[in-house]
């Protein structure tokens, strides 16, 4: 018993107190919008645990969070409108985690600040693709979103959402192809890192502590869409991606 009491000690150090404070609000924006909780909580887990250990733990425990948001959403989904972005990602994503893996610490962590920020100020812009050409287009933000998240640990599914939210169909039908992309994206990420053997006892011991907060997070998260301005949750969560860009880019 001793031993076990004294294992967890060693597991659950200052740092991954500070990565359950993150967590909650993490999980918080996951419920709320669908997507954004891995980009807003990887830059800090980057500081705490490394770049590749952080965005390995966050990948596990976006799709624990989205294992309990999607089932429904199969019955919505539009795979037509899923599966060029899906296939595109997957590609891009798994070539890119060669390259996460094997590059200096310090420059995948300079540059996923850099991304964050850039991603962020992207959604900032409002702007939206209008064009019919939805297939090539699926296509092309899959590939780059996936280059960004392999290559650099970087979350950047909030570009292939923002697409699935300019197409014409019903909002039930939108929220499920986000829904289903972003749970086809993880599933290739985590293997990818799998194969790549980041997955320690270590990791995975500490990835299950820190998941039922961001679970929490995210039940809260869906209670707050009902209740909460979109407009006044959409200003708090670009601040707090600001902010850890910013923190991660100085780290």
């Amino acid at each position: 018993m001793n031993g076990f009491i004294q294992y967890l000690s060693d597991i659950w150090t200052f740092n991954m107190t500070l990565a359950a404070l993150v967590a909650l609000p993490a999980g918080v924006i996951q419920g709320y919008a669908g997507f954004g909780g891995a980009l807003v909580s990887v830059p800090f887990f980057a500081i705490l645990f490394g770049p590749v250990y952080g965005f390995a733990m966050v990948l596990v425990v976006m799709f624990l969070i989205q294992a309990t948001l999607s089932p429904k959403a199969f019955a919505h989904a539009d795979w037509k409108e899923i599966t060029p972005l899906a296939g595109a990602n997957a590609i891009t994503l798994s070539l890119g985690i060669l390259f996460l893996v094997s590059a200096d610490p310090t420059f995948i962590k300079k540059g996923m600040a850099i991304f964050v920020l850039a991603i962020t100020l992207f959604m900032m812009s409002g702007w939206k693709y209008t064009g019919t050409k939805r297939t090539q287009v699926g296509v092309a933000t899959g590939a780059v979103a996936g280059g960004i998240t392999g290559g650099f640990g970087v979350p950047a599914f909030p570009l292939s959402a923002l697409y699935f939210h300019t197409s014409q169909s019903a909002t039930p039908t939108i929220r499920a192809n986000v829904l289903i992309a972003l749970i086809c994206n993880l599933i290739v990420g985590i293997v990818g890192l799998a194969i790549q053997g980041i997955y320690d006892q270590t990791l995975v011991v500490r990835t299950l502590l820190v998941a039922p907060i961001f679970i929490g997070g995210a039940f809260i998260g869906q209670y707050l869409f009902s209740v909460a301005p979109v407009e006044w949750f959409r200003r708090v969560t670009y601040c707090i991606l600001i902010l850890s860009s910013v923190t991660l880019l100085l780290a």
